[in-house]
Formats: structure tokens, C-alpha cells, sequence
């Protein structure tokens, strides 16, 4: 399938050129499958975004004992990883990669978060950025040139971009990851600059009248409130001086005490909700 760049619009623009391409690590895994719920690690592999390798182990799930062969698991069965150790024996190890990263690049992320704490490893907060969402975000296909692409894979981008898609082995796939992230960085930044900065400059003054014009329809607003507050008020005060001109009448006249304290009492009610307007 053939991509090309795709507008994603300003703030998507200025969003992703904004990603940092210096302090950060992609990470790759291989698994025992892809239901996140009960699959788990088998490799595991984190480079910086230059492609140099920081980690990588192949390990024994915890809880798996058996499971299919597939494009998961690269071709690793349960004898090939029975005498290794398991992925939380690297715990500390592997969080303080991920807590020390700027921003942690992967494809299909919610996944690799998922499948990487069944393994028995907790994760620290981090800034995710999915390599797949990014690139589907901002490109579309030939076919298909007003609308975002729905969908890509690592050798479809790693295509578009020039970049050799070497897959073979965790390492590799970590390290294409890196280099396709890099790439679709600085094709943003390209695109950002290519728009010119007179282009940007009245961005800016739109934006700037846009905030300046509602800042001044808040004002009115909250005035006019503040107007109606005061003006519900003041009704609620008449109608109190009404509910005491009426206890103190019943009162003269000798009614019962009880018509008088609930006048007394709607009375007081009615002051505070003057109270709660003139507030506002």
C-alpha cells in the first residue's frame, strides 16, 4: 500500500513535530500471543532513538506453559525459553529505561503496555507515542487522499520513509521502529517550516483576536449575569419586606402565633436567596 502525507491540521502539525526526537527509547516485544489479557513477554527489546541497544533478554513466562505458533511469538516455542529467567527478574532494570525516556515509541502501544505488565512487570507512568496512530494520523493512501489512512504496518511505513524494514530479529524491530519514529518527526517539521513563517504569523494574530474577542463576549456575559443576579435580588427582597409586612400584621391583629413564625420563617428564606444572588 502507498502513503502520502496527509494535512492533519495546525495543532496535529505543531503536536507531533513538537515530539521529542533525542531523549527517548522504542521498544519492541515478541509474545506468546496477542490477547493482552493472558499472553505474555518472550523477548523484549528497547533501543534509544539513535537504534542503540539498551536491552534485550529473551525470558520464560511466568504463567504460560504452552502456546501456538504465530507471528507473535517469532518462532520461539516453550522449549526454547524453559531454562530462562522471567521478565519481572528485570523489573528495575526495565522501568528505569521507560521512567527515564522523554517519550517511549512502540507500535500498537496499549498492547505492549498490557502484555509487558502480565508479565509481571510494573510499569511507570511514561509518554506512549504509537508509531501506528501517529503515521495513520497524518497520511493517507493513493487511493484514497482526503481521507486519514485506517490502517499501516511497520514495513508499509518503514516504505514510505526509505527506511529498511528489518524485522528479524526484537533488536531490529526496536531499531526500525526508532528510525521510522525519527522520520515521521521531522517529515512534520519539514511540512511545519514548508507552510512559511508568514503563514504562522497570522495563525498567531487569528488566534490572538479569536481569544481577544472571546475574552471580551466572557466580560459581557458575566456582567449581564452579574446584572440578573442583582436584579433577582433585589425581587427576592421585596418579596421578604412582603412576608414581613404580613407576620407583622397577622401579629397585630392577633393571629395565631403559628401563621406568624411561618410568615417570619418564609420571610428569612427569601433573604437568603437575596443573599446568594447579590453574591454571585
Amino acid at each position: 500500500m502507498q502513503y502520502q502525507f496527509f494535512d492533519p491540521g495546525d495543532e496535529k502539525l505543531i503536536e507531533t513535530s513538537d515530539l521529542p526526537i533525542e531523549n527517548g527509547i522504542a521498544v519492541a516485544v515478541r509474545s506468546t500471543g496477542y490477547d493482552a489479557d493472558s499472553d505474555e513477554v518472550l523477548q523484549l527489546a528497547i533501543v534509544d532513538l539513535d537504534g542503540n541497544q539498551l536491552f534485550s533478554q529473551t525470558v520464560k513466562p511466568q504463567n504460560k506453559e504452552e502456546w501456538a505458533a504465530s507471528d507473535a511469538t517469532g518462532g520461539l516455542t516453550p522449549a526454547d525459553v524453559a531454562d530462562l529467567p522471567e521478565l519481572y527478574q528485570y523489573e528495575q532494570e526495565i522501568s528505569d529505561l521507560f521512567e527515564n525516556a522523554e517519550v517511549v515509541v512502540g507500535q500498537h502501544v496499549p498492547f505492549l503496555d498490557e502484555v509487558i505488565e502480565s508479565s509481571w512487570v510494573t510499569l511507570p507512568s511514561y509518554d506512549g507515542q504509537d508509531l501506528i496512530s501517529l503515521f495513520c494520523a497524518s497520511h493517507c493512501t493513493v487511493d484514497y487522499r482526503s481521507e486519514p489512512a485506517a490502517v499501516a504496518t511497520l514495513a508499509g511505513i518503514a516504505g514510505y520513509y526509505g527506511i529498511p524494514a528489518d524485522e528479524s530479529t526484537v533488536v531490529s524491530t526496536a531499531q526500525t521502529i526508532a528510525s521510522c519514529y525519527r522520520a515521521l518527526v521531522q517529515e512534520h517539521v519539514d511540512e511545519r517550516a514548508n507552510k512559511g513563517e508568514a503563514y504562522w504569523a497570522r495563525r498567531d494574530q487569528r488566534l490572538a483576536e479569536e481569544a481577544a474577542r472571546d475574552a471580551a463576549s466572557d466580560a459581557f456575559v458575566q456582567k449581564r449575569e452579574k446584572n440578573l443576579n442583582r436584579a433577582n435580588g433585589m425581587l427576592w427582597v421585596c418579596a421578604a419586606l412582603i412576608f414581613v409586612s404580613i407576620a407583622i400584621q397577622l401579629y397585630q391583629r392577633g393571629f395565631d402565633t403559628g401563621l406568624v413564625v411561618v410568615s417570619c420563617i418564609a420571610a428569612g428564606f427569601m433573604l437568603s436567596r437575596a443573599v446568594t444572588n447579590f453574591r454571585k
